[in-house]
C-alpha cells in the first residue's frame, strides 16, 4: 500500500504534466554560439532524485519530451515522462519557470 502523501504528490505532478499545454514557456538560448543561437522553448522544468535537471517541450501523447538535460553529461535529447515520473521531486511550468536558473551556458531570453 502507498503512502498517502506519495500518491497525492504524484497525482500533483501527473496533473501538473498534463497542464503545460495551457502555460506560457520560457526561452533559452545558448550563451556561447556553440551550437545554435535559436531560442528553445521550455515549458517544463524538472529535477530528479538524482538531480538531474531537465528543461523540457510540453510533452506529445505518448508522453515524450524533447528538452535539455543537465546530468553526468549536458545533452540534447528525449525522455518518457512515464519513466523519470517515480523519480521526479521538483516540477516547474508556468510563472514558476521565472525562478529558475537557466541550464549552464544558457541564459533566458529577455522578454520584450
Amino acid at each position: 500500500m502507498s503512502h498517502p502523501l506519495c500518491y497525492n504528490r504524484l497525482m500533483i505532478i501527473e496533473t501538473d504534466m498534463k497542464n503545460t499545454k495551457a502555460n506560457k514557456t520560457r526561452n533559452i538560448i545558448n550563451s556561447n554560439n556553440e551550437d545554435t543561437t535559436e531560442p528553445f522553448a521550455v515549458a517544463l522544468h524538472v529535477i530528479l532524485r538524482n538531480f538531474w535537471e531537465y528543461y523540457l517541450e510540453e510533452p506529445d501523447k505518448d508522453g515524450i519530451a524533447f528538452g535539455y538535460v543537465m546530468g553526468v553529461e549536458n545533452e540534447w535529447g528525449s525522455v518518457s515522462m512515464d519513466e523519470i515520473k517515480p523519480y521526479i521531486i521538483s516540477t516547474a511550468k508556468g510563472a514558476e519557470l521565472d525562478e529558475i536558473m537557466p541550464p549552464q551556458g544558457y541564459h533566458w531570453e529577455e522578454v520584450k
